[in-house]
């Protein structure tokens, strides 16, 4: 290497190609990435990957641009650095393991190839746990970009973010596509007892999962339990799954003639006060396309399709889905409660209600919805959050009524927000109908 040279470079037959890693390195399990990722750590340099065209190409593969892993790609904890490169094919031969760790990172651009793993865990890993930059174990304003990820075994999960060691901050993730057989995109923070992850920015253009049997997930963001997992903006097109696979006589793919994945879920969320851009594709069981669990409340979900709709578990249903298409009278009605109990929207939309026969109504009361209070977190300091005792987490407001001593009249009608509620006393019930708005 060249003392002035400001980059270190791996190349598809280095060192014996010119470049100061490779395949050729001696000794090396990892085709000369982790060495040349220590010699960039150790001399403060960058790396470049070298790449080129590849695929598969009238039933044939070009393997040209192929480096292999035999033991898991660590990048260390690195502060100002970049790792860039061509277009290249990682392939992680081990039966289990990642195929590449990504650990605490401050200011850090990441530019990695097309990476595949037959392994049942996660094919990348973003998990801080050492302290690195700034003595913090912490992944922070740092950008990483993905041609994509292919997780082949039918439990392994495609990208995985976890937040239990470390936090996971104000950064930014991209993918061309993802390829998966079990999960595609999995945010966790080990149901709670993690670290904050937060305020990042999370796009997925293709996740692919044609190649995935009738169980697999394309998004799921959070565990039971989860409550760090706030303020994230994520964009996936979810694509169900076809039963792809290969045929060796035809030498191309094919899929399964009426498939209907049953146990297929497109996204599963778990977790609070996130928006999501979401596309749903193909068939699912109805009601799989978007799931909503009981911790999950006050997330922004826009759908630019959702054909086999969505169901929602939450126990507090303040997740609102706004779709392309006004949803109308396409919302159910709930059956009118008895006098003095209340009723809540847990339609995922604004409701307008139609009061259609007025009854013998003497007062109604409309109550908002439990929100999360608005200092949660109080900031995503690294002093404040990492070395200093855990903040008291700040009281939930108590939400606030109003009620309306009078009756109802017909044509009259009101908005219930999602997760707002509504109450009347009556010695004979009104009659009503609700229509979704946007």
């Amino acid at each position: 290497m060249s003392p002035r040279q400001p980059w270190i470079c791996v190349t598809p037959e280095g060192p014996d190609d010119g470049g100061d890693f490779g395949p050729r390195t001696p000794g090396t399990r990892t085709s000369g990435i982790q060495e040349a990722l220590d010699a960039a750590h150790a001399l403060c340099r960058d790396v470049y990957i070298s790449g080129g065209r590849g695929g598969l190409h009238r039933g044939e593969g070009v393997a040209r641009n192929i480096y292999t892993l035999d033991e898991t790609l660590r990048v260390p904890w690195s502060q100002d650095f970049c790792l860039d490169g061509g277009n290249y094919l990682l392939i992680y031969r081990r039966e289990s393991g990642s195929a590449l760790h990504l650990d605490s990172q401050m200011n850090c651009r990441y530019k990695f190839g097309l990476i595949v793993s037959n392994s049942p865990d996660p094919a990348v890993l973003l998990k801080p746990r050492t302290p690195g930059p700034d003595d913090f174990a912490v992944i922070t304003a740092s950008l990483f970009d993905f041609s994509a990820v292919c997780s082949q075994h039918p439990e392994g999960t495609s990208i995985q973010l976890d937040s239990s060691c470390g936090m996971i901050v104000n950064s930014r993730l991209f993918a061309e596509e993802t390829n998966s057989q079990g999960t595609a995109l999995y945010l966790t923070d080990a149901g709670g007892a993690g670290q904050w992850l937060c305020n990042n920015h999370i796009q997925v253009m293709y996740g692919n999962q044609y190649h995935a049997g009738d169980q697999c997930t394309g998004l799921r963001l959070g565990d039971p339990g989860s409550r760090k997992i706030l303020d994230n903006r994520l964009g996936m097109s979810l694509h169900a799954p076809r039963g792809a696979y290969f045929d060796e006589e035809k030498k191309e793919y094919v899929t399964r003639q009426d498939f209907v994945p049953e146990r297929a879920i497109g996204a599963q969320v778990h977790a609070q006060r996130n928006e999501l851009r979401l596309s749903f594709y193909g068939r699912r069981a109805p009601g799989h396309d978007l799931i909503f669990e009981p911790d999950s409340r006050e997330n922004i979900v826009s759908a630019f399709a959702l054909p086999n709709g969505l169901t929602n578990r939450a126990r507090m249903p303040t997740d609102r889905v706004t779709l392309t298409h006004p949803p109308g009278f396409s919302i159910p009605t709930p059956p009118l409660p008895a006098s003095g109990e209340w009723v809540v929207n847990s339609t995922c939309s604004p409701a307008q209600v139609l009061i259609l026969e007025p009854g013998a109504v003497s007062e109604w009361a409309i109550q908002e919805a439990e929100y999360l209070p608005q200092s949660l977190p109080h900031n995503l300091s690294l002093v404040d959050n990492l070395r200093r005792p855990p903040r008291p987490e700040p009281p939930l407001p108590v939400p606030r009524a109003q009620t309306i001593p009078a009756g109802l009249f017909p044509g009259q009608s009101f908005i219930l927000e999602p997760g707002e509620r509504v109450r009347f006393t009556y010695t004979r019930p009104p009659a009503w109908r609700w229509k979704g708005i946007r």
